[in-house]
């Protein structure tokens, strides 16, 4: 298996996709509105096509204020 690719074997889709949705279950309780964007970045990992680097990445740079 590549190292730099996520498993995407079930258990681990999963797992990725439990802690999304907690992770927007937070959200949601802080005020957060839906966003195309990062529900498809969100789409994306979970299903293991990004790693959470890769994730993390397209959204520093799509939500950067810089």
């Amino acid at each position: 298996m590549d190292q730099d690719r996520p498993d995407r074997s079930p258990k681990a889709i999963a797992k990725r996709q439990k802690a999304a949705d907690q992770a927007r279950a937070a959200n949601i309780r802080a005020g957060y509105t839906h966003d195309p964007f990062l529900e498809e970045v969100t789409a994306r990992y979970v299903a293991g096509e990004i790693s959470r680097e890769e994730m993390q990445d397209l959204l520093i740079r799509k939500f950067s204020r810089t």
